[in-house]
């Protein structure tokens, strides 16, 4: 105890920075425990890498969805889209193998029920984003070729006008998992 009160009132002390105070012994450790604990959110999916496609100035961000389906069924997902370039783009279509084919999806609610409404392509303002989210916007895989369950992966190539084709994977997700914000 005598030990840390010395350190804390060295510490605060305006000439010796905090971190100088640590051995070098003690700073590979904080540092190994701060690796594993990343790489122990990383496998737990409470962290993921971002984004996990890219071209053309033209980002697939974190496309997910949640929960499980069986084969034949519908699946929707979601994902956030950024466009670093000064053009527009637009995404034209999903392509995968894992489903019949896939659809974009707009939520309309005005009238107070929720009407999907069927897209032919979601524009990516230039230097800007569009997300994907519960309630607004989806893409829906229809005619799943095998079950789906959370923990897995459904690949799929986005298809944008200027950027090209953007390989990703879906990354399926429990459905007691934190709802999603857009990314950054």
């Amino acid at each position: 105890m005598k030990r840390i009160r010395r350190w804390l009132a060295t510490a605060a002390s305006a000439d010796i920075k905090p971190f100088a105070l640590l051995s070098r012994a003690a700073v590979w450790r904080l540092g190994g425990l701060v690796v594993l604990v990343g790489a122990g959110l990383l496998a737990m999916g409470q962290i993921h890498p971002e984004p996990v496609a890219q071209r053309g100035g033209v980002a697939v961000i974190h496309p997910w969805a949640k929960g499980s389906a069986l084969k034949g069924d519908q699946f929707p997902f979601y994902a956030t889209f950024s466009n670093s370039g000064a053009h527009p783009d637009r995404l034209l279509k999903i392509e995968t193998a894992a489903a019949h084919h896939a659809i974009l999806k707009a939520l309309d609610t005005k009238t107070g029920l929720v009407r999907p409404i069927e897209l032919d392509e979601l524009a990516v303002p230039g230097n800007g984003r569009v997300s994907l989210r519960p309630g607004t916007h989806q893409i829906t895989l229809i005619g799943l070729n095998a079950k789906v369950e959370p923990g897995g992966s459904i690949p799929v190539t986005f298809v944008v006008e200027r950027a090209g084709r953007l390989p990703a994977h879906i990354r399926v997700e429990n459905l007691g998992e934190p709802e999603h914000k857009d990314h950054g």
